[in-house]
């Protein structure tokens, strides 16, 4: 298995973080500690905020990640492949897709879709559930 570039939070990792979860901190303070910058897809951030009371974690959290934009050309790489997936979970698909364009590991807590999207662009899924 090929040693990962950098770590993507899901919703799941962002749900866990709203909760006050502890490994998600502790997984999240050694990121920074050891310069690792999490990425978190702006899809996984509204989806988070839609969800959850405990914004002011999540303004937490944020505030050590790097937010990532999805554009058109994005957007068409998530669409075309959560065809190809045969899922319509959006938000797992573009993690996936983050991950493995960024050559990252995941943090998050839906496993099938990520695990499906990951197998058609031949990532090999390094995901850590929360």
């Amino acid at each position: 298995m090929t040693a990962r570039e950098g770590i993507v939070y899901g919703a799941g990792a962002l749900r866990a973080a709203a909760h006050g979860d502890r490994m998600m901190w502790a997984l999240h303070r050694a990121a920074l500690t050891y310069g690792i910058v999490p990425v978190v897809t702006v899809g996984a951030v509204a989806d988070a905020y839609r969800t959850e009371a405990r914004g002011d974690r999540l303004d937490a959290l944020l505030a050590g990640a790097e937010v990532e934009p999805l554009g058109r050309e994005g957007a068409q790489r998530v669409g075309e492949l959560a065809s190809r997936a045969g899922t319509s979970d959006l938000v797992a698909v573009s993690t996936a897709e983050t991950a493995a364009r960024r050559n990252a590991a995941v943090v998050n807590a839906r496993q099938a879709a990520l695990r499906s999207a990951t197998t058609l662009l031949g990532h090999d899924l390094v995901l850590y559930g929360v």
